[in-house]
């Protein structure tokens, strides 16, 4: 199966670049995609914005032909970079979701969130400045880089409520976020990215068999990679088969004990060791959360029992 982890060109005018989120390799990617004018398609955690710079420098690209800083959604691994980003890149304007934007102008609240559920590995979103341009996107909006490269936004909830999927017309490369889960490198597992509070499980499997339809060249997860090729089906089953095995896991579970004692160890039993694209320190505390998300999804009225 071609897949790739490492970064590299995607085609003559789009690159995937490791822009190193949570300070690991291999564990954020985000695409620069170049016309006569560049897009940036996520902006990782604040400290990815550096590396996300310094490739743009490596490739000799002028960083005032950058017009758009594009985020997924709004949680601080995918948005965070934005704000550094758009105090170097002065004609850009960063894009997202009317909800993705509103949390950068005002994370707080996110912040806290976010700290709450990772503790350690939770990374701040620095406040968007007012002076910054945005523009709040949704599915079916487009924009032209020139030289007949254009991007299309999909509106793909699920994970988030105000997540988006990139494609770039000509090359059929659908950069994914979080909409279909996190890629394993070793294995191909596809891990949902079902964590709370936001996750609704049939609005999230609903957006990956979305972008089934676009019949897609190339995929690209934000945690990590790319997968292109003729098995790029394979993949999309494996998402889905892989949804539906943690649902069925979380619904035996609840049902031989309604605790949260009895879904997390279900889930870290059969799951853990696929969670590839995370360091091992933090994996334990990933699958957690995403096993509290899922189950919250399914199980009416279990938020006291699973919190």
């Amino acid at each position: 199966m071609p897949f790739i982890m490492r970064p590299q060109s995607l085609t003559d005018h789009i690159d995937l670049i490791d822009v190193q989120g949570w300070d690991f390799q291999h564990t954020t990617a985000s695409l620069i995609i170049r016309g006569k004018e560049t897009a940036i398609i996520e902006a990782g955690h604040h400290r990815c914005g550096e590396q996300i710079l310094a490739a743009l420098q490596s490739r000799s690209i002028p960083l005032d032909t950058v017009r758009f800083i594009c985020v997924t959604h709004r949680h601080g691994d995918h948005c965070g970079g934005a704000t550094p980003l758009a105090s170097a890149l002065i004609e850009a304007q960063v894009v997202g979701h009317k909800y993705a934007i509103a949390t950068l102008y005002e994370p707080s609240r996110l912040n806290r969130g976010a700290q709450e559920l990772f503790g350690k590995f939770a990374q701040p979103i620095h406040p968007l400045p007012d002076s910054v341009a945005t523009w709040e996107v949704d599915d079916g909006d487009q924009f032209e880089l020139g030289e007949d490269v254009n991007v299309e936004i999909i509106g793909t909830p699920g994970h988030t409520s105000d997540h988006l999927a990139y494609i770039e017309a000509s090359s059929r490369t659908l950069y994914m976020g979080d909409a279909m889960g996190l890629l394993g490198p070793k294995n191909f597992t596809v891990t949902p990215t079902s964590f709370p509070p936001s996750f609704k499980f049939d609005v999230y499997k609903t957006s990956i068999e979305k972008l089934q339809g676009y019949d897609p060249a190339a995929l690209v997860f934000s945690h990590f990679g790319a997968v292109t090729g003729s098995d790029i089906p394979v993949i999309f089953h494996r998402a889905l088969a892989t949804l539906d095995s943690w649902k069925e896991t979380i619904e035996q579970a609840w049902h031989t004990e309604p605790t949260k004692v009895s879904v997390m160890d279900a889930i870290r039993e059969r799951f853990l060791q696929e969670l590839e694209v995370f360091p091992p320190e933090a994996r334990s505390i990933f699958i957690e959360v995403m096993a509290k998300g899922l189950a919250k999804s399914l199980i009416p009225n279990s938020d006291e029992l699973i919190s």
